[in-house]
């Protein structure tokens, strides 16, 4: 891939576009304009703990944003976890639960790029609550059927299709939301804030479900997930800010149209090609592995169950850590610095996994690996959410959850299929030196303002 590419050229949006409320449309004929993601508020390292504060948090709506989805995003990591664990109880198949995975997992790769070109043509407000609003529903009824014992394969595998086909409508509207509520110099720390959400959740969500689990069965996971959307659909419903659809809503509406006019644009501005690129190679080689962790836990540092959720635990904690660093350090860091920083910690961690023979040395690994993924996937998403025009942002957006929901499946297949020819955590190894190479290449391609 070369290292810069000719000027991009325009792309045809439609005539009567609304301008981006953050003032960072692409207008046909124009230069980008020049984004600088690392504006820095305040004086010193000494100042005060406000005025270290992330500066989306001096958003109103987008602090609203943030506590409201804050429970729904608990609620669906209690949801996932009672997922499968009442496919097991009600089939005693792990290859049901596969299923089960797979169905939830597959709308979000077939739906993705749609669901994108659906976010830049209607309220995104209105596509939240939509989504929402079934992801909760479709808990509730999925808790009154494990109430009533009326739950079987064929349920389990509908609910999944229809957690997952909300979803993937559900990611890109949200992120494409944020960068419409927080300007492009407090978008890195809005990043950092929603990955550290995602991180607690990720640490208490499958808790508190193994509670509830154990005391009031699968149901009240599934009723608790339905619960927690009324917050998320009351700071919905209350709106305060500009939301109107992208598009002429005068055009017709043609998906297909719209996503090559996504793509096209992905493909000739190098600062995005070069982000998507890294984030399908992140998606490959370096989330590809996580299905081996419990060989990795028997075969390396011989446990069992109790070492494997100690891996998961460990690896949370330096998801969460990582993500409030840089939500506290936001004003002062760059893109492109968390990138340079991000490649060499994760390359040499996921590698220092393959070869750690116990937990003392795994452990450092596991922190480091969530550490390293966490300041990369900040850094391109925040710079993403940045460059991409208002009416292309849901589309570009998609793309890269596209990358990762897309290419993790894939590349589990690429390390078992290298793993006939040389040993699984020698190519887990090898993809982590490529991951660190490829996330190195993006940071030198990363170009903030205008494109010559």
């Amino acid at each position: 891939m070369p290292g810069r590419t000719p000027s991009m050229e325009t792309v045809n949006s439609s005539a009567g576009t609304p301008p981006d409320p953050g003032g960072r449309d692409l207008e046909a004929g124009a230069a980008p304009p020049a984004v600088d993601l690392g504006a820095v508020s305040g004086s010193g390292w000494l100042s005060s703990l406000r005025r270290q504060a992330p500066a989306a948090l001096e958003i109103p709506t987008f602090r609203r944003y943030i506590l409201g989805s804050s429970p729904l995003s608990l609620g669906a990591w209690m949801q996932l976890v009672a997922l499968g664990y009442l496919t097991l109880r009600v089939t005693g198949s792990p290859a049901a639960v596969g299923l089960v995975g797979a169905a939830d997992g597959i709308p979000a790769i077939a739906l993705s790029l749609p669901a994108g070109a659906v976010a830049d043509r209607l309220s995104r407000r209105r596509i939240l609550i939509a989504t929402t609003t079934a992801m909760s529903l479709t808990a509730l009824l999925l808790a009154l059927a494990a109430a009533l014992h009326r739950v079987d394969l064929l349920v389990l595998v509908g609910a999944a299709i229809c957690f997952g086909a909300a979803d993937a409508f559900d990611q890109p509207t949200r992120q494409a939301l944020v960068a419409d509520l927080v300007p492009a110099s407090g978008l890195v720390g809005a990043a950092a804030l929603t990955s550290s959400v995602g991180s607690v959740s990720r640490i208490v969500g499958p808790a508190v479900a193994g509670v509830l689990l154990g005391f009031w069965g699968a149901a009240s996971c599934f009723l608790a997930m339905g619960v927690s959307g009324l917050p998320f659909l009351w700071v919905l419903g209350r709106g305060g800010w500009a939301d109107r659809p992208q598009l002429n809503l005068g055009e017709r509406f043609r998906p297909l149209a719209h996503m090559v006019e996504g793509l096209r644009f992905a493909s000739r501005h190098a600062t995005v090609r070069a982000i998507l690129i890294a984030s399908l190679v992140l998606g490959l080689l370096g989330v590809g592995y996580m299905p081996f962790l419990p060989v990795f836990a028997r075969e390396q540092l011989h446990g069992g169950g109790q070492v494997l959720g100690l891996m998961y635990s460990l690896g949370g904690i330096g998801a969460l850590a990582g993500g409030l660093f840089i939500s506290v350090m936001s004003r002062r860091l760059r893109p492109r610095l968390m990138l340079v920083a991000a490649a060499p910690l994760y390359a040499a961690s996921l590698f220092g996994l393959t070869r750690a023979s116990d937990l003392v040395l795994a452990a450092p690994c596991l922190i480091g690996i969530s550490l390293g993924f966490v300041a990369a996937n900040t850094a391109m998403l925040a710079t993403l959410q940045a460059l991409a025009p208002g009416h292309l942002r849901g589309r570009l957006l998609a793309l890269y959850t596209l990358a990762f929901s897309g290419a993790g499946p894939l590349g589990t297949l690429v390390y078992a299929g290298l793993s006939r020819v040389i040993p699984l955590f020698q190519a887990i190894g090898v993809g982590a030196l490529v991951v660190g190479v490829a996330l190195l290449w993006s940071a030198s391609q990363l170009r903030l303002g205008p494109e010559k």
